[in-house]
């Protein structure tokens, strides 16, 4: 099978183009699929770059890619909900079982993947594979972040920093469709997409200070993690929440052990969720994509010959919206 391979950590010089690899083997609890698209995520550079090593380890060949839409071509014995012709998007996780790291087993940038069951959705019918390719890894980043982490609900007043990347463009529209009341924080050339989708209100990081907002919130989503709790805590109503992506364990330790908060009885708290694949979760996000309630960008398409300049693209931080890789022609 044709796939995009690396041997060794570094620069984009290190994928390789392959057109005689291996197929993958599918376990028992496992779907094998035929990729008709993979999206491109700075997770996939910086895995590439060895930035993930001592947690993913460095067993080469690698194949990068967690977001995948395709078809499914084989089951495995153990499999009872998709079927031989399945249209189907996940969170590729290639691993038999979860890993107790929560990190995902890569296997997208391929012709075909493999991939367990349990993490598998049906593709919406109103978007194409290249769409939902785009979608899983940002998408569940997000829900996961506002369901099981914040558990938003309606009338919630929610701050999101970094509403216009690839996870706050989803945070914004998850938050919406749920009933919250959403402040997005942006430069200004992105503030007609984020009112677009139905912020209420934006501001510019540049020209105001946010550690100056004068309203208060129930939920504030860092998603660029680039401020300690300190920062942000007098922003929160008294059971509010302050959640984020990455581990900040000053803001953490702030939070729990703080013991004039505890005596005045206010909950305000700081927690981190990190992103697990979750065929479940997916299924949900699928039903707000079929109610035209959350929407995906995509800024450029590649086909895997031109994989390094996709990932150039990507590192250079100057995305708005997703870049994926169109295999539908393989």
């Amino acid at each position: 099978m044709k796939a995009i391979v690396i041997k060794e950590f570094g620069s984009v010089d290190v994928l390789q183009y392959v057109d005689n690899y291996s197929q993958p083997v599918m376990a028992d609890n496992q779907v094998l699929l035929k990729v008709y698209a993979a999206g491109i995520n700075p997770l996939d550079w910086k895995i590439r770059q060895g930035q993930l090593k001592a947690l993913l380890g460095s067993k080469f060949p690698l194949i990068l890619g967690n977001d995948a839409s395709g078809v499914v071509v084989a089951v495995g014995k153990l499999v009872r909900d998709f079927k031989v012709g399945d249209e189907v998007f996940c969170l590729l996780d290639a691993n038999k079982r979860a890993s107790w790291t929560g990190f995902a087993k890569s296997g997208a940038y391929a012709e075909y993947a493999v991939t367990r069951a349990d993490t598998l959705a049906h593709k919406p019918k109103n978007i194409t594979h290249q769409q939902a390719a785009s979608i899983p890894l940002a998408a569940l980043t997000a829900y996961q972040v506002l369901m099981h982490r914040a558990h938003i609900k309606q009338g919630d007043k929610v701050l999101i920093n970094g509403a216009s990347g690839g996870v706050g463009l989803f945070a914004l529209q998850i938050a919406k469709a749920l009933g919250a009341n959403v402040t997005a924080i942006c430069s200004e050339r992105h503030h007609h997409l984020v009112l677009g989708l139905g912020a209420n209100a934006a501001i510019d990081y540049k020209t105001q200070d946010i550690r100056h907002i004068s309203q208060k919130f129930d939920v504030i989503y860092d998603v660029v993690a680039d401020m300690p709790f300190v920062s942000y805590q007098h922003l929160l109503n008294p059971n509010g929440v302050v959640v984020s992506n990455v581990v900040n364990p000053m803001s953490l330790l702030a939070t729990q052990f703080n013991p004039v908060l505890k005596v005045l009885g206010f909950k305000k708290r700081y927690t981190f969720a990190w992103v697990k694949a979750s065929g479940v979760d997916l299924a949900q996000i699928a039903c707000l994509i079929e109610r035209n309630q959350l929407q995906t960008f995509i800024e450029q398409s590649y086909t895997l010959s031109n994989i390094k300049i996709a990932h150039a693209h990507s590192e250079s931080g100057k995305v708005q919206g997703k870049l994926v890789l169109d295999l539908s022609a393989l």
